[in-house]
């Protein structure tokens, strides 16, 4: 767990000076890394809200404790809208094959 305005520490090469992009394949790595800190992004037509446990947590200071530029949240958030990969999580699956069995 880290440290309050401790930036999370997710890539080989965290200290440069210079942001560079984030490969698409790296961001199934960070929404685990995200998910498995207890951060999950709900999306909804009005946009989207990020959540740490059931509390709502700004997306600056998301980006700013993954220690994002706002030019890779920007990508990292067009995947997310993509993809919505953080639908998968959180047993949403379960619930889905729950009402098909029992006719729901």
């Amino acid at each position: 767990m880290t440290e309050p305005d401790e930036k999370v520490k997710w890539r080989i090469h965290f200290n440069q000076l210079i942001a560079r992009p984030i490969p698409e394949t790296e961001y199934p790595k960070l929404i685990q890394r995200m998910f498995d800190d207890g951060l999950l992004c709900v999306l909804s037509p009005d946009g989207y809200q990020y959540f740490c446990g059931r509390y709502p947590v700004t997306a600056a200071a998301v980006r700013r404790l993954w220690g994002l530029s706002r030019a890779q949240w920007g990508r990292f958030m067009d995947y997310v809208y993509r993809e919505d990969p953080f639908s998968h999580f959180g047993g949403d699956e379960t619930d889905e094959k729950d009402m098909e069995t029992n006719g729901g």
